[in-house]
């Protein structure tokens, strides 16, 4: 595909940004398929993991990937059969557990990280810096998203 794709066209700089938006996401998703560990994660394991920056309660976890809470929870158990999370108490409150990872967790985590950026990388054909420029202005647009409306959580 030519690097001028839409370079002789009139549409709008906003419907460009969504096409361009679309495609690669769509590409992306397609490709998050064939970036796992071994064994394979489901991919709502590996969207938890990703989520995993730090101990994290299940309902924050359910907010940052727009689940229902209660979605969360067969993934957490599956994930901590595998011995990638625990759950410990949360320090900032005795009576509730946060989820963790483990030091396997830690690992598969990177894995699947390093693999979604290079992928990234050369899906985007961005340099780093252009990463980060983008990076920076989806995470802008992001308030406005959700407070549409139409990020609704769901059972995932």
């Amino acid at each position: 595909m030519p690097d001028n794709l839409f370079s002789n066209t009139d549409l709008p700089d906003e419907f460009l940004a969504i096409i361009g938006v679309f495609a690669l996401f769509n590409q992306i998703e397609a490709e998050l398929e064939d970036i796992n560990i071994d064994p394979p994660l489901s991919k709502m394991e590996r969207r938890i993991l990703v989520f995993m920056d730090r101990p994290k309660r299940m309902g924050v976890l359910a907010e940052d990937t727009f689940c229902i809470p209660s979605a969360i929870t067969p993934v957490a158990d599956a994930l901590e059969a595998r011995g990638l999370v625990q759950r410990v108490r949360d320090p900032k409150d005795r009576r509730a557990l946060v989820l963790e990872l483990t030091p396997d967790g830690f690992e598969a985590r990177a894995s699947l990280m390093d693999g979604v950026k290079l992928r990234f990388r050369e899906i985007s054909g961005m340099t780093v810096d252009e990463i980060s420029q983008f990076a920076n202005l989806v995470v802008k647009a992001m308030p406005g998203a959700v407070a549409a409306g139409r990020l609704e959580e769901k059972e995932c």
